[in-house]
């Protein structure tokens, strides 16, 4: 695997068929989705100790870096809206945080299996103690909860690509946090399919998926066991 360029990425409350359509935005649905890595082989690879050191060089640059099916791939930084949704977010979940010993990470990644991969969510709430990979990786069956807030740069990549990568890891929720359409909303999608591989885009990664729109409730399953008034996490 040859070292790379970095690039840059410029509703339904009812189980969900493992196979269908992807949950995303009608002006989505129509695009193709045909990754450029779609010729890779799906076996594990060990990453190139260059790939690996190149992320750490971005990361203590202050750029926000990813590895993808083995590239680097730098993503755009949050910009002040979405800062503020998880900020609102945050302070809804701070009681739980403090009763219970979790963390709140905003630049510690996921490991995406089976490649050595890395995704950073905009937050990621976990216990004290996970199973590390190393200092940029846990494993993604030990956080609680991912949350992604779509921005235009990041639209494509949250809807399509994370919910894939996300449930491979074993994210038992992701949650989608959306601005750019209209009328706002959020998507919580949970118990992710297991046998999932690197390019399954044709399958629904997470057999649970709940939709509300701004104004409205959805309920954060245990261990959270709260309602989230969506209102709250927009201006």
């Amino acid at each position: 695997m040859a070292l790379t360029k970095p690039t840059k990425h410029g509703r339904h409350d009812h189980p969900v068929p493992q196979k269908q359509d992807a949950p995303v935005p009608d002006d989505l649905v129509s695009d193709e989705h045909e990754p450029p890595e779609a010729g890779k082989p799906e076996e594990p690879q060990e990453l190139p100790d260059e790939v690996l050191h190149l992320c750490m060089q971005l990361h203590d640059a202050g750029y926000r870096a990813e590895i993808r099916l083995g590239q680097v791939v730098v993503t755009p930084p949050m910009g002040r809206e979405s800062t503020y949704i998880v900020d609102r977010l945050s302070n809804l979940l701070i009681p739980l945080k403090l009763a219970n010993g979790w963390r709140f990470h905003h630049n510690w990644g996921v490991h995406i299996p089976p490649y050595q991969d890395l995704r950073l969510p905009d937050l990621m709430v976990a216990p004290d103690e996970v199973e590390q990979l190393d200092t940029m990786r846990m494993r993604g069956y030990c956080a609680l909860l991912v949350v992604e807030v779509c921005s235009p740069g990041t639209y494509k990549v949250d809807w399509q690509e994370k919910p894939l990568d996300y449930a491979r890891a074993g994210v038992p929720l992701y949650l989608i946090v959306d601005p750019v359409t209209s009328p706002r909303r959020v998507t919580l999608m949970s118990d992710p399919l297991s046998d999932l591989k690197p390019l399954d885009y044709h399958r629904q990664a997470y057999r649970q998926i709940v939709t509300v729109e701004e104004g409205e409730v959805l309920e954060l399953p245990e261990p959270f066991g709260i309602k989230i008034e969506t209102s709250a996490l927009f201006d």
